[in-house]
């Protein structure tokens, strides 16, 4: 199984309230509904107060193997997730087999 681990960062002068920052966290909260590979998901908003290296939200996904993660990846729906992200935050990235 291949787990997926993403920490964003919003960039300066961003909220969570943000349109569009609600529009790209709508858009990974979806990739679930949009893509059969996901296997387990889960995302959400740092729970505490924030610090210097507090990222402001995470993604915890999880697939069957690394062909699953591939489609995923590859899927038109992430694709599109990477790009509208790409102009309001920075990101990082851990794949690890579990």
């Amino acid at each position: 199984m291949i787990r997926n681990l993403v920490f964003f960062k919003l960039n300066d002068g961003l909220t969570r309230e943000s349109p569009e920052v609600v529009e790209g966290f709508e858009l990974v909260r979806n990739l679930e509904r949009d893509i059969p590979e996901i296997r387990q998901w889960e995302v959400g908003w740092h729970a505490f107060d924030e610090t210097p290296v507090s990222y402001d939200f995470a993604l915890n996904s999880l697939f069957d193997d690394t062909a699953a993660f591939q489609r995923y990846f590859n899927h038109p729906a992430h694709l599109a997730a990477i790009a509208h992200w790409m102009d309001y935050a920075t990101w990082v990235v851990v794949d690890m087999h579990v």
